[in-house]
Order: C-alpha cells, then sequence, then structure tokens
C-alpha cells in the first residue's frame, strides 16, 4: 500500500485498525481492494475497513488464518445477510461480523 494511502486509512480508522487492515490483505493490500470490496456490498469503505479488523483480530485470537479472498467473502455474507433486516434496525458491518463469528465461527 502507498503511503498516501496508508494515511488515508489511518485518518479513517485509526492508526492501530489500519495496521490489523494491512494483516488482513497481507502484502497485496491497496486502498483500491478496500473500496471494492466494499462497493460491491453498497457500504462506505470505512465501515468495511473497521468490519476487516474485526474478522482480523478473531482469526488471530482463535489462531487461524485465511487468504484474503476467504476474509472478503465471509465479510460480503455478512453484509448480504442482515440486508433483509430494515435499516432502523439493522447493525453496522462490524456488528454484523461479531455476531457471525460468535454464533458460527469461521469454517476452515
Amino acid at each position: 500500500m502507498e503511503e498516501r494511502e496508508f494515511q488515508k486509512l489511518v485518518k479513517a480508522i485509526g492508526p492501530s485498525d489500519a495496521e490489523v487492515v494491512l494483516r488482513f490483505f497481507g502484502d497485496s493490500c491497496s486502498l483500491c481492494q478496500i473500496t471494492e470490496a466494499a462497493e460491491q456490498v453498497e457500504l462506505d469503505w470505512p465501515e468495511w475497513a473497521k468490519a476487516a479488523v474485526v474478522l482480523q483480530h478473531w482469526l488471530e485470537a482463535h489462531q487461524r488464518t485465511a487468504d484474503a479472498q476467504r476474509k472478503i467473502g465471509y465479510l460480503s455474507c455478512a453484509a448480504e445477510g442482515f440486508k433483509n433486516v430494515p435499516l432502523s434496525m439493522r447493525p453496522d458491518l462490524p456488528t454484523a461480523v461479531s455476531r457471525m463469528l460468535n454464533q458460527f465461527g469461521f469454517a476452515e
């Protein structure tokens, strides 16, 4: 990730969470990837990045790994799973991901 992209990420979600997002993607991280993934589920990229932080922390706490595509798929599934919930009752994506992880975990 280029330095200016990283600084934009830091400004949006904070320095420690920005580092977690880098671990989420591995060596191939770019702000373009983050925004594209967020657009696929019709969310703002900072919310999507915060959800990526939740998932990455969970994986690390459970000593698990997954490639970026599987993690992106999990976040997309979480976003789609709550689309039918009325907007006034719908959790933000980080909360939805946390709930899914607590209820279903992350399959190998």
